[in-house]
């Protein structure tokens, strides 16, 4: 998905003239053929990346020195090799001579649920940060035409330092799943009053673990991969846990509400760097059935009304009742213009602010 997402990218935006694919799976080719991903296979990865200006090694983390090695050796060399793996240091330290003069690393920030090249989507890179690490080896020029090429996908190039980036992603990407996976778990042992606890969840539990036990294949490698900064985050965030737990123990409301306040403050940030505003974000819950078209009808309602959704979430229930969809819109009666047409369709639907608390 990230691959031929990239691929259409660079050919719909980038100006490409012709993507060479490889993949160990001959049907992932043969699909990514035939959706128009590329415009021709190879047998190799080599292959590939003969005669290229640009190799990209979409590949688990752990396979990736490996294929920038076998890339680095083609004959005609390639000017310039990347990846989009989510961890860094461990790759680059771990590549020749000669393929750190060819590479330059890079991850971007987006991605899907859904893995397999029929997902792949050009404007995926949207307004994404993506990373760029270089290994000092590589020419500058070849920085200046990947940070042209990963500007012209839609993306934000960001220059960052290998260790300063695996450090970043242990605390917002990988530490998330880690949690999920862990607090997943820890429901699924509780069991209290003859009730089960994993059969009573709400939205805030479903957020939460919405990534638990995804791929596990892929994010043991990138656990592995990126295992000192990410203990480090662990270790980080149980101390916290800990002391959070301490006031609560002493009935410390003080030291509780600023914990609140403090998470607050920094997600008020994290949204006004993203251009959301946070004083006039308001939610639009809407209670939608278990049936195909559905979320297309309040999307589609939305759309020719001209209103500009920010974010999306589904919290699904059961097939007999649905689920709730919540979608977020910017301004109060832009959400009531909302709710007002959605509930026209049929679907029930309620007009919250942001800052109100779930469940």
């Amino acid at each position: 998905m990230m691959g031929g997402s990239l691929a259409l990218a660079a050919q719909g935006r980038a100006g490409v003239d012709e993507v060479v694919g490889f993949d160990t799976d001959p049907r992932a080719l043969e699909e990514a053929l035939a959706l128009g991903v590329i415009a021709e296979t190879a047998a190799s990865a080599a292959e590939a990346a003969a005669y290229a200006d640009l190799v990209v090694v979409s590949t688990p983390v752990r396979s990736i020195p490996a294929l920038v090695e076998e890339c680095a050796t083609a004959e005609p060399r390639p000017r310039v090799i990347t990846d989009m793996g989510s961890t860094k240091s461990a790759i680059m330290a771990a590549l020749s001579p000669l393929a750190r003069s060819l590479f330059i690393g890079g991850h971007p920030m987006c991605g899907a649920a859904d893995s397999g090249v029929r997902y792949a989507r050009a404007d995926l890179f949207d307004r994404a940060p993506y990373f760029l690490c270089t290994t000092g080896a590589a020419f500058p020029k070849l920085y200046a035409m990947l940070q042209q090429f990963v500007t012209d996908l839609g993306a934000r190039p960001t220059h960052i330092d290998p260790a300063a980036h695996d450090q970043i992603m242990a605390v917002i990407s990988h530490l998330p799943h880690v949690l999920a996976n862990v607090l997943m778990e820890h429901a699924g042992g509780i069991n209290a009053g003859g009730k089960r606890a994993l059969q009573l969840v709400g939205a805030s539990f479903t957020d939460l673990t919405r990534v638990a036990g995804a791929n596990p294949p892929m994010w043991r490698d990138i656990f592995l991969e990126n295992r000192r900064a990410l203990s480090e985050s662990i270790r980080s965030i149980s101390e916290q846990l800990h002391r959070f737990a301490l006031s609560l123990d002493e009935g410390d409301e003080t030291s509780v509400a600023q914990a609140i306040d403090a998470a607050a403050t920094y997600r008020e940030e994290m949204l006004e760097y993203a251009d959301i505003t946070p004083e006039t974000l308001y939610k639009v819950t809407v209670r939608v059935p278990d049936e195909p078209g559905s979320i297309s009808r309040v999307m589609t309602t939305l759309g020719d009304a001209k209103i500009n959704v920010e974010d999306l979430t589904l919290h699904h229930m059961s097939r007999s009742v649905g689920g709730d969809l919540v979608v977020f819109v910017n301004g109060k009666d832009v959400a009531e213009t909302a709710a007002t047409l959605l509930n026209g369709l049929g679907y029930p639907s309620s007009v919250g602010f942001m800052g109100d608390g779930g469940e």
